[in-house]
């Protein structure tokens, strides 16, 4: 039997779905995400979450939550690494790499 394959936001899900996502993710999300286009063209970051009878894709904020200051910012790096980037170069990527999914064909409807 195929399970029902759904795509919802994090914001609607009940307090059984949110137990399970707290369970299957207690570490957080780093790494852990997929990526697909919606059915507007935008792409979504969302966390697979699976039930006895269904399979949720989770879509997640990928706003920041918090906007830091040019002071916060610089409080966070170390003078070492400061010397090494230079004041014009780039901001240095974090180590949390979205996975691209390969999410055609699979069926998922939207809530």
């Amino acid at each position: 039997m195929d399970k029902k394959k759904v795509v919802t936001d994090y914001s609607k899900l009940n307090d059984e779905l949110l137990k399970l996502y707290d369970e299957t993710y207690p570490t957080g999300i780093a790494g852990r995400t997929i990526r697909f286009p919606n059915s507007k063209g935008e792409i979504v970051t969302a966390v697979r979450l699976e039930t006895d009878d269904t399979i949720f894709l989770v879509k997640v904020s990928a706003k920041p939550k918090e906007v830091l200051t040019e002071e916060q910012m610089d409080d966070l790096v170390r003078p070492s690494e400061k010397e090494e980037q230079g004041e014009d170069d780039e901001e240095s990527k974090s180590g949390d790499e979205e996975e691209e999914s390969p999410s055609r064909g699979r069926n998922f409807e939207e809530e």
